[in-house]
């Protein structure tokens, strides 16, 4: 099989699949799961590089310099212009803060570290992804680190296992046992690979999807099929039929029947990985066999065309999407979706045919030392203008004073503080109001992001009644005892330990007045069972409060809207678009947990005390809720309040609310 390695149209075939299912996911045209198809490339790409390898290893003639100038002209030229290009695009689109995170994006790409890049991104505050316009770019990392590593271990195994020179029909015995011997270490990588990614996938999912160890499994199962026997002469044709079909429909099943809401990779990748592995492995041997009907299929002119350009087209296509949806105020309409879908598509027949073939074919870079010059000069300017981009700070000079300060609302967390479990028994929490009276606090603020977001009205409040407090936050983490709800960036199993040291921290200091702020619509409270659970967690708590002689007030949400309004005020600036239509309105928000109106009278019935700010959000027509006020964006994302949007709306409503504060 790898002494005769040959070209495979049906691989090409298989490659149109998976590009085609990528693209119309991002285009949102019927795949739901069709992210599947970067897993049926990894399968591929291990599949493809380790018998290339393996067949050079075995031939006496495979060098690192000879590999690397394989996959320089396969990967850098068409990756260089694509990158260059998505630069000055987003020279033209985007606001310093995404324009400098673009400059990181690109400086990555010189080190085929996207993957690391993108990972190292996803924390709690963190943009929108279909908005970065070289995400897909963290799958290409993968492969190449896995490329970094791949020919060392090949030629370590085929060095340990090589067998002695024999004349005699023993020979090809040998061959057999070496490959077996080799399967076998591919084999265990796989397992211990798999076992990484299911071990750290709930709690570390995005290290999981975008690091090699947890990845590398799925390239690894393209290199096991590289040495497994052929199924040709011990399979009969039915079987072969039956395999192939059962691999393609293993790859297209959860094209159309994953969401976005499959946990992802894990177990769930499985399916995809092994149903391209069959369809390799069945026809390995077609030259004596025949190809399967499925393999005939894939071998068709247009799906091979596809194929051919399936690198191109996958590099190019996003980009499209992304920006579009950057400088869109709305999600795209099916018009729109299908023009962006045909400029993805030339973009990448024009790449394929004036970038990627004439360094294939040596018309440009002839030679080994020309396409590694070519690929270092076109690395260093991607460099380059990746660093310019970060230590110009994304160059705010391109707009205008009001539309920077509308942007630069997503950096303000003036009351950004991640409590631990330790810093509450330590007596380590922030203190807001006035701190001049040695006197015990007389509030404490015990919330998630809300409460910090929350925080400058508080702050502002106490210090006008001459009052002191203290706050115990921690994002993603509900104020309520015995009970958690796990969460990405929550303390998880701590937050039992957490909620114990802050109850245990209002009876040793004899505070008066707790406020319990949280994102509540944010914790999944529609599902009944897990509402029941909150509501018996919630009133224990105000019970419990009550005993201790301090007064629980529950804060309800302040409006929740489901776009970037900072980014959405400073490009409607720009394009003079009208937010109206997208900001929410009162019919619209959701009545989950202690916003409805049913747990809002189990609250006062417990002794709680409810605060609802969502009437001083409302818009003069009262048909909307504000998301700017003086020209001040209220919000930094989509839901946490601005220092400016606390002070100039909630700290009004709490000064009313609140007012028997002081005064007992």
């Amino acid at each position: 099989m790898l002494e005769k390695f040959r070209y495979r149209p049906e691989i090409d075939g298989l490659r149109a699949i998976a590009v085609s299912a990528v693209v119309l996911f991002h285009a949102g045209l019927g795949c739901p799961g069709g992210y599947v198809g970067v897993d049926v490339f990894f399968v591929i790409s291990g599949f493809l590089i380790t018998s290339l390898i393996w067949k050079d290893l075995q031939h006496g003639c495979f060098t690192l310099a000879m590999f690397w100038e394989r996959r320089a002209r396969r990967i850098v030229p068409a990756l260089v212009v694509l990158t260059l290009a998505t630069w000055l695009a987003g020279w033209c689109l985007l606001l310093p803060e995404d324009f400098k995170s673009l400059g990181h994006a690109v400086v990555s790409q010189v080190a085929f570290a996207a993957n690391f890049n993108y990972w190292l991104e996803s924390g709690y505050f963190d943009g929108a992804a279909e908005e970065k316009p070289l995400l897909h770019t963290w799958s290409l990392a993968v492969e190449e680190q896995f490329y970094l590593i791949v020919p060392w271990l090949l030629a370590g195994l085929h060095y340990l296992t090589q067998p002695k020179p024999d004349p005699s029909p023993r020979q090809h015995g040998n061959q057999r046992r070496q490959r077996a011997v080799v399967a076998t270490c591919i084999g265990l990588a796989i397992v211990a690979s798999l076992t990484a990614s299911l071990l750290s996938l709930d709690r570390y999912r995005s290290a999981t999807f975008y690091l090699l160890p947890q990845r590398a499994w799925e390239l690894l199962c393209g290199s096991l099929v590289a040495f497994l026997p052929l199924p040709g002469g011990t399979v009969r044709q039915t079987w072969r039929e039956a395999l192939s079909a059962t691999g393609l429909l293993l790859i297209g099943v959860p094209i159309f029947y994953y969401d976005s809401t499959t946990p992802f990779p894990g177990l769930a990748a499985l399916p995809p990985c092994l149903g391209a592995a069959l369809v390799i492995w069945v026809d390995g041997g077609a030259n004596a066999h025949g190809l399967t009907q499925v393999s005939r299929l894939l071998s068709r002119p247009p799906l091979v065309f596809i194929g051919l350009i399936s690198y191109s087209l996958y590099l190019w296509h996003w980009p499209f999407f992304a920006f579009a949806k950057y400088r869109l105020l709305a999600e795209p309409s099916l018009h729109l979706r299908l023009s962006l879908l045909a400029a993805g598509v030339l973009s990448a027949v024009l790449s394929w045919r004036f970038v990627e073939t004439p360094f294939r074919q040596k018309r440009l870079g002839a030679t080994r030392n020309s396409v590694f010059a070519w690929s270092a000069s076109g690395l260093a300017g991607v460099l380059a203008v990746g660093l310019f981009c970060i230590f110009s700070e994304g160059l705010p000079q391109r707009f205008p004073p009001s539309t920077l300060a509308l942007a630069e609302a997503k950096n303000d967390m003036a009351f950004f503080n991640q409590l631990s479990v330790e810093d509450i028994r330590s007596g380590r929490l922030v203190s807001i109001g006035s701190q001049t009276s040695q006197r015990p606090p007389d509030v404490l603020v015990w919330g998630d992001s809300h409460a910090m977001a929350a925080m400058p009205a508080l702050d502002e409040l106490l210090k006008e009644k001459g009052l002191s407090g203290k706050a115990a936050t921690h994002s993603s983490t509900l104020p309520v005892c015995g009970w958690y709800v796990p969460t990405k960036y929550g303390l998880q199993e701590q937050s039992l330990e957490f909620s114990a040291e802050v109850f245990d921290y209002v009876k040793k200091s004899g505070i008066r007045h707790v406020l319990l702020v949280a994102y509540w619509r944010g914790y999944g409270l529609s599902d009944a069972g897990r509402r029941a659970e909150f509501e018996t967690a919630l009133l224990g708590t105000i019970r419990d409060l009550a005993k201790e002689g301090a007064q629980a007030w529950v804060l309800l949400d302040v409006p929740v809207h489901g776009f970037d309004i900072p980014k959405a005020l400073s490009r409607s600036q720009l394009s003079v678009a009208d937010l109206a239509e997208l900001c929410s309105r009162p019919e619209s928000l959701s009545q989950d947990g202690p916003n409805s109106l049913e747990l809002t009278q189990k609250v006062i019935a417990a002794g709680g005390r409810i605060l609802d700010p969502k009437p001083m959000f409302m818009s003069p027509t009262g048909d909307s809720y504000l998301i700017q006020s003086d020209d001040v964006a209220l919000y930094r994302d989509g839901h946490h309040l601005t220092t400016r949007g606390a002070k100039l709306l909630l700290l009004p409503y709490l000064r009313n609310a609140l007012a028997e504060l002081g005064n007992e």
